[in-house]
């Protein structure tokens, strides 16, 4: 288990060649820099190891876990693949959880939910931290889902390349609104080729920099009473008064302890332990410290006897001069796995603190919680961009400007680009609040989409209208559960049929179950427009199985556009009614567009009756069975029919570009686009699949033929392949996907 409270970036060696040595000899070296941490320079040795002899899957293993080890989640996610798929988790049963872990930390969070619920079969033992942690990753994908659709309004920034090293930085703090300290992982004496000349150089110390605009430089590295040689030293802080700054220093052992030094006229005295909250056994680290109610409290981290997990939040009270018996933070903050880089913004009284346990998007993620250290109330992710699929700690707010430690795509790095980790910034007013208006509240949960049993409802009609509502359809849908599992691992055996059961699970799970869900929030924020006296047109889009003809087909997808209907109808005891009908008071109306589909398309789904496996019981065939809310026009005027026929005017979002594509050279390129609808249009955000790019558009709505652009920038030269982009609008379609291609 990676040692979470140091974050060391990962040692690099010069591979020396290695032609005429054994495949024997190459593991053995890299074995031994693995023990020594040097994960990187163990990577080297076993890629030259595999390329003797591939199919020797134990280097493979630890080759994919060296990746992993220094954050080269890619690549890892490839070979724990591999392994997975070669050994199915008899003699490497990790090799599942970490290829799951692996999805998430790349934000492929649906498959990475799907491979999580396949993991846990590998773990019987349902108190064991393996099963426990894969149940809670599972949950995580879910957030995470949610978390990306409703990101923040802020602009992130790396630090720069003055403060910002190809090593790693962390920890960063603000003294005031332009200097800070943090700490840097480097070798002064470190060649280009990234080879360690001589490890007792390679250590954390503390720099100062400072900050002029919007530019951040590098100072110097603290005086040596605190840079003591020999030790790693970080995570300095000054308390409230100024005139005590405190710090960490960890041996080569990762034994840490926190130290305090007076800081008077400018000038550091002589440094000490704080002997009270330090731990002989236990590392002591991260110290933060503030005021509350007139009593300075110090904040730390810690794995000590009496926590809840590995790394715990802890706290201390000065009382009269000298720190009490630390206390824990409580089962509310600390989890079984790791609490960690605690910050308490005295203005909101929020602790905030990292942790890999608590649902999140990536492995640590930031996270809040309200508190004046008697009672805790409830633990919340602070969100997206803030957190992403890769680790982000070490927050602090000092004003209007916060501070984060990540090792995110756009970290500079030469060792793959998760690598290490980099110190960004963002201002923020007091409190960060979301500035969607309902309209685009509404956009972010399309497309809604909403599956049905087969033939369902009202099965062998041909009629057009239903009485059932789809709440009711859906519910009747679910008590199949157990009939979908045994009839589509029927035959099976073995691992086939785990994964046939895992993948029942999962239907029900992240498609059948999220539909109601959905709908369940999108329905209040449809009334909020509708109470507004807005005139709302949704366009809804059907499918059905190929089981039937496409006459039949069409009033079936009819009749399942009905039960929403329906159900928007009834709900509330008919408080949308009025709007449907157009008899509300406020001049609000609620009209439908009906796309019926018919049937779906799709070569895999069997068509056969008599292979009900899987022509209705297979996830294929009933991800397809579905209705999509896929688009909203709303308008301030009267006028809309309700049969649809003069809906409300859309914008479109067109690429000149049929596939956006960069020459090899290229980290940025500007692509050509037009507002093609007849509406203003408005561009939320773009998600790239997987990450590494980043999209510039315009902020402001664009006008209907108005020509503008999209800057798409790449963080790796070394990126090439087919990529995809998905931009969400408030046009219909509401996400257009684009191909991206780097030659």
């Amino acid at each position: 288990m990676k040692r979470p409270w140091l974050f060391i970036a990962f040692l690099s060696v010069l591979v020396i060649g290695v032609s005429a040595q054994s495949q024997k000899q190459l593991i053995k070296v890299g074995d031994q820099l693995f023990l020594e941490g040097d994960y990187y320079g163990a990577s080297k040795w076993y890629r030259d190891a595999m390329d003797l002899d591939s199919a020797y899957l134990d280097v493979v293993y630890k080759y994919a876990e060296s990746l992993r080890l220094y954050n080269d989640y890619a690549k890892a996610e490839g070979y724990y693949n591999t392994i997975y798929r070669k050994d199915m988790g008899k003699l490497y049963p990790l090799a599942p959880f970490w290829y799951s872990t692996m999805l998430k930390y790349n934000g492929n969070y649906n498959e990475a939910k799907k491979f999580f619920k396949r993991a846990k079969r590998f773990f019987k033992d349902k108190k064991s931290y393996h099963y426990q942690k894969v149940e809670q990753e599972i949950k995580s994908c879910e957030k995470a889902i949610q978390l990306r659709k409703d990101s923040l309004p802020v602009d992130i920034k790396n630090m720069g390349n003055s403060i910002n090293t190809y090593d790693s930085e962390l920890g960063a703090t603000l003294l005031n609104d332009s200097s800070l300290v943090y700490s840097s992982l480097r070798d002064e004496k470190m060649k280009d080729n990234n080879e360690v000349t001589d490890t007792s150089y390679y250590l954390i110390k503390l720099f100062t920099g400072n900050r002029t605009g919007d530019n951040w430089l590098a100072d110097k590295k603290l005086e040596e009473k605190i840079n003591e040689k020999g030790y790693h030293v970080a995570n300095g802080c000054m308390n409230v008064k100024g005139n005590t700054f405190y710090y960490n220093k960890c041996d080569r052992n990762l034994h840490c302890k926190i130290f305090a030094i007076p800081y008077v006229d400018n000038d550091f005295g002589t440094a000490y332990e704080v002997t009270m909250v330090n731990h002989p056994t236990a590392s002591t680290t991260q110290p933060y410290v503030t005021e509350l109610n007139g009593k300075e409290i110090l904040f730390f981290s810690s794995n000590r006897e009496g926590g809840k997990g590995m790394m715990d939040i802890w706290y201390s009270v000065n009382e009269n001069g000298k720190f009490q018996t630390p206390k824990n933070a409580g089962a509310v903050v600390n989890s079984i796995e790791d609490e960690i880089t605690p910050f308490y913004d005295v203005k909101d009284s929020t602790l905030y603190f990292s942790s890999n346990w608590h649902e999140g998007l990536g492995g640590f993620d930031i996270f809040s919680v309200k508190t004046d250290l008697n009672t805790f109330q409830k633990v919340k992710n602070v969100g997206f961009p803030l957190n992403t699929s890769t680790n982000d700690f070490y927050y602090s707010i000092k004003n209007n400007t916060a501070l984060i430690t990540s090792n995110r795509i756009g970290s500079f790095t030469k060792k793959g680009e998760t690598c290490c980790n980099d110190i960004y910034y963002y201002e923020i007013p007091d409190t960060i609040k979301t500035t969607f208006t309902t309209l685009e509240e509404l956009n972010r949960y399309l497309p809604v989409k909403l599956y049905f049993h087969n033939d369902h409802p009202n099965p062998r009609s041909r009629d057009t209208l239903t009485t059932l509502n789809y709440m009711a359809t859906y519910k009747e849908y679910t008590k199949l559960y157990n009939e979908y599992k045994r009839e589509y691992s029927s035959g099976l055996k073995g691992v086939e049929k785990d994964d046939a059961l895992v993948d029942i699970e999962d239907l029900f799970s992240s498609y059948i179950d999220k539909g109601g869900k959905d709908l369940e929030m999108f329905t209040p924020l449809l009334i909020k427009e509708l109470d507004a006296g807005k005139q709302v047109a949704l366009t809804i889009k059907g499918f059905a199985s190929p089981l039937s003809k496409s006459d039949y087909n069409v009033n079936l997808t009819l009749r399942r556009i009905s039960s929403l209907i329906n159900y928007l109808s009834e709900y509330e005891n008919g408080k949308i009614l009025p709007y449907i009908n157009g008899t509300a008071a406020n001049g609000g109306l609620l009209t439908f567009t009906k796309v019926p589909f018919g049937e779906y398309q799709s070569k895999e789904i069997s068509d056969d009756l008599k292979d009900m496996r899987n022509s209705v019981y297979s996830p294929g065939a009933a991800v397809e069975r579905k209705i999509e809310i896929i688009a909203i026009a709303v308008t301030d005027t009267v006028g809309v029919a309700l049969d649809g026929s003069e809906l409300e005017k859309l914008p479109l979002l067109t690429f000149k570009d049929t596939v956006l594509t960069f020459e090899a050279n290229e980290l940025e390129k500007k692509f050509n686009i037009i507002n093609n609808g007849e509406a203003p249009l408005k561009i939320f955000v773009a998600e790239f699949n997987p990450l590494g790019f980043e999209a510039i558009f315009p902020t402001e709505s664009i006008q209907p033929f108005e020509p503008t652009s999209i800057l798409i920038k790449r963080s790796d030269v070394n990126l090439k392949g087919s990529f995809t982009v998905t931009f969400l609008t408030n046009g219909i379609p509401n996400r257009i996907t684009k191909e991206i291609v780097i030659k």
